[in-house]
């Protein structure tokens, strides 16, 4: 199964993941509230963090060592948190130019 977590992307921070406000989000807590609710808002923290560093108007080298943070991070995610649930979580970016 897919869940889609709505990204609010604005001009300054077009990959946020607006995981306060999402109630799918919200409701991942309840996989195992022992440990997600305390660990969860941290991890969704710092990949905002990540996200927000990610610039694709940048050198390649710059873009490339930053995409690569953001997947450490996730896979870091995924073995800590997520996979003991059987939960994997995948990101997706799109970028729309005008």
């Amino acid at each position: 199964m897919t869940l889609l977590l709505a990204g609010n992307g604005t001009l300054n921070t077009p990959y946020k993941l607006n995981f306060l406000d999402d109630p799918l989000a919200k409701s991942l807590v309840y996989l195992n509230s022992s440990t997600l609710k305390t660990k969860l808002p941290p991890f969704f923290e710092n990949l905002n963090t990540l996200l927000d560093k990610l610039c694709f108007f940048k050198f390649n080298r710059q873009t490339s060592k930053d995409l690569s943070d953001i997947i450490d991070w996730i896979e870091i995610g995924n073995r800590t948190l997520f996979v003991p649930l059987n939960v994997k979580i995948c990101l997706y970016i799109f970028e729309n130019s005008y």
